[in-house]
């Protein structure tokens, strides 16, 4: 039995529709969760309140004013908790969205928001060294003065 060429170009065909299948899943997965990611760490810029963690890294700076070991401890441990408290997005933004674009929303909100606010309070703590560091040398240099 003889098997033509167009029998053999549709074997072909049929098996790279077949095979191409889960390559197509795969890249609708990937965008998804390139969407989600993207989403994700704008809504997390926005959602981060900066003036407050900046805050929060001025009073971990003068913190370093208490006793001894724990002046020393509680600042690193402060601005180290910063960016390991990561609250969960608000659940209406996921709302209707499928189960991968919400795990991957969730997962880089949290790792961005901890990030931001690691960012604002170790900006906060630099601020707050500098004007500890200005006061002090005024103050020496008043009491050098007089």
């Amino acid at each position: 039995m003889k098997i033509t060429l167009a029998f053999h170009i549709s074997v072909l065909f049929m098996a790279s529709l077949i095979f191409s299948m889960p390559l197509v899943v795969l890249a609708q997965q990937h965008s998804v969760q390139a969407e989600a990611i993207t989403a994700a760490e704008q809504d997390a810029n926005q959602d981060v309140n900066k003036p407050f963690w900046f805050g929060v890294g001025c009073f971990l700076t003068g913190l370093f004013f208490l006793q001894e070991p724990v002046g020393y401890i509680v600042p690193p441990l402060g601005i180290a908790g910063t960016y390991f408290y990561r609250p969960a997005p608000p659940p209406s933004r996921l709302i209707g969205k499928s189960p991968e674009y919400v795990d991957a929303y969730t997962s880089a909100y949290q790792l961005k928001r901890g990030s931001i606010q690691a960012q604002w309070a170790s900006a906060g703590c630099l601020g707050g060294c500098l004007t500890v560091t200005a006061v002090i040398l005024v103050a020496l240099n008043e009491l050098r003065s007089k």
